[in-house]
This record gives structure tokens, C-alpha cells and sequence, in this order.
């Protein structure tokens, strides 16, 4: 399992490197589905379920964008894994409907979707035992989507930057 941690979206804070200004959350859910000739569908999924992270960064000056850049480039692509943290959908921390958790044992990200206290909630995907949530909040196990990554440098010579990552299991 991997600690390292994208710059800026980590465990601590760091005021010279900006957090995304925006996060978009996308849930992936891998199913084949068929159209009989009676125009009867037929769906079955397979493979699992991942997410799909967007982190949109305000413009920023050289000197803010230079540790994100620099790791980046050292992922090699789609080929670094590293951990993200996520802010909670609620905007309140904690197991919450809406929420997501990590659980102790598994680096797998799950949304909470039903909740009637904080020792009854069930989350999806599903998880198998009585798993402990982890409290040091989300965070998504990931890699880059594609193995370029585009680095924006506009006219009024500041960097834009947009990441999309893939949750590796």
C-alpha cells in the first residue's frame, strides 16, 4: 500500500501549495447490457464498481504549480499510484448519509447510502464484516487517467491545471 500523498490534497495542509478549487466525483459501474428483437433489455453487471476524481486548480503563479508539476511528472503516467483526499459531499465530517469512508482494512472508497447511527449504516459498494471506519477521513487510492497530462500556462503567465484520476484498487 502506498502513503504518498498529491500535493496540496494530502494530510496537512501546506499554505505555498493550493488545494483544487473544485473536485468532481464520477462512480463507474461496469455493466453489459442487450436488446433482445422484443425490445426487452437485459443489464448484468460485472467487474465491480470504482470512482472517478476531477481536481479543477484556480489559476495559480509557478511557484504554487512547481510540486504538483514536478509530481506529476514522476507518476509516469497512469503507472504511480497515490492517495488523494476528498472532501465530504455533506460538508459535514463524519458518518454521515452522503458520506464518504474508508474503512482500516481496505484502501476502497465507499459513499454512505443509508444511515441510522454511527454503528448502523450501510455504505455502497458493499463490505463484507464489521469493518472499522478509518478516521483520518476520505481518500481515494488512484492513479492519472492517461499517461499525458496537460499543463496550461495562459497569457497573464499564470498555470492552470486540471487532474483526473482513476481509484486503483
Amino acid at each position: 500500500m502506498t502513503d504518498i500523498f498529491l500535493p496540496g490534497a494530502g494530510l496537512v495542509p501546506d499554505d505555498n501549495i493550493p488545494a483544487p478549487a473544485a473536485v468532481r466525483v464520477r462512480t463507474r459501474q461496469r455493466t453489459k447490457v442487450s436488446v433482445a428483437e422484443s425490445g426487452r433489455m437485459l443489464s448484468r453487471m460485472h467487474g465491480g464498481q470504482t470512482f472517478e476524481i476531477g481536481l479543477t486548480y484556480n489559476p495559480m503563479l509557478k511557484e504554487q504549480a512547481g510540486p504538483i508539476i514536478a509530481f506529476l511528472q514522476a507518476q509516469q503516467g497512469r503507472n504511480g499510484i497515490f492517495k488523494v483526499r476528498l472532501p465530504q459531499l455533506t460538508g459535514i465530517v463524519g458518518v454521515r448519509l452522503g458520506n464518504f469512508v474508508n474503512f482500516i482494512d481496505s484502501d476502497k472508497l465507499h459513499l454512505i447510502t443509508d444511515y441510522t447511527s454511527t454503528s448502523q449504516f450501510s455504505v455502497t459498494p458493499d463490505v463484507i464484516g464489521t469493518p472499522v471506519v478509518d478516521a483520518d477521513g476520505p481518500f481515494v487510492r488512484c492513479s492519472l487517467v492517461g499517461d499525458v497530462q496537460e499543463i496550461r500556462l495562459d497569457r497573464d503567465r499564470l498555470i492552470r491545471l486540471q487532474i483526473d484520476v482513476v481509484e486503483r484498487l
